[in-house]
């Protein structure tokens, strides 16, 4: 058994703060917003936790993978086998027009983005309509959906839904937008689908730490099954190859973005999933 124990780390601290931040709301309160930045970010750390998961990077046992998945995941409100197969299209189809589910996150203004959302509900249903799932995985999602969805029937009935308000809703609408920002459309917006130039990354180190070295996104698109701690190092080691091959490296966060242009060589489609 191999297990990446930081990133179940990440998990610990995630139910720790979730659960945590109840536990002092209902017995000790703190400020409203000091209640509302916890939630965000136990929330916010629910994507780096789902998608080691997705990527079998957490463990050589894909049991504990799954397991870590759908945990990471539940503060998400989102069913993680439904995600994981979305993401791995994402991978597959990278930034092909009506293809890449990751479109509707990065094709268009970042400001527009909360109007674009609808359009993941209508890539679920068209996923479901071959539904790569097996029965298990099925029945995990809908019972984590059927779960949440009683959970808060009986916080209307009981009178404890202003608690989930504020502290489970209010901070998973910021934490969404958060990770959106950068991880959905910071590193692929404006970007062609080709495997070295549809990802770009910011070599901003104060940014490194607050989302977990995603900064580097190019590098997991390269190399997926490294995991996310590794990606500065790797970055480092491959520099030189990154620059040959015009991987977009930017060093500024709010400015500078670069658009290259579609190579003509065909076998560097995005579809070629690239694992030097």
């Amino acid at each position: 058994l191999k297990v990446d124990h930081r990133t179940l780390g990440l998990l610990y601290l995630q139910w720790m703060l979730f659960v945590g931040n109840f536990v002092l709301y209902w017995l000790a309160p703190l400020p409203l917003g000091l209640h509302i930045a916890i939630g965000v970010l136990a929330i916010h750390l629910a994507f780096t936790i789902w998608h080691e998961a997705a990527h079998g990077t957490i463990s050589n046992r894909r049991r504990l993978n799954d397991v870590a998945g759908i945990l990471g995941m539940f503060p998400y409100m989102t069913p993680y086998f439904m995600q994981r197969f979305i993401h791995l299209d994402h991978h597959k189809f990278l930034n092909q027009p009506e293809k890449d589910p990751n479109q509707i996150y990065a094709a268009g203004p970042f400001w527009q983005l909360p109007f674009r959302y609808v359009r993941a509900i209508a890539y679920a249903k068209k996923m479901l309509s071959t539904d790569p799932r097996s029965s298990a995985m099925r029945l995990s999602d809908t019972t984590i959906l059927v779960g949440i969805g009683l959970l808060f029937l009986v916080s209307l009935w009981q009178g404890f839904f202003m608690d989930l308000l504020w502290l489970w809703l209010l901070p998973l609408a910021i934490a969404k937008v958060i990770m959106d920002w950068y991880v959905n459309f910071l590193p692929h917006a404006g970007l062609p689908p080709d495997r070295f130039l549809g990802t770009r990354i910011i070599d901003v180190p104060f940014l490194t730490p607050w989302i977990l070295c995603h900064n580097y996104h190019a590098v997991h698109h390269l190399w997926p099954t490294i995991p996310w701690h590794s990606y500065m190092a790797r970055y480092r080691d491959k520099i030189d190859y990154l620059t040959e091959h015009h991987v977009p490296i930017e060093t500024r966060l709010w400015s500078g973005r670069t658009y290259p242009s579609m190579p003509t060589d065909s076998s560097r489609a995005s579809g070629s999933l690239g694992r030097e």
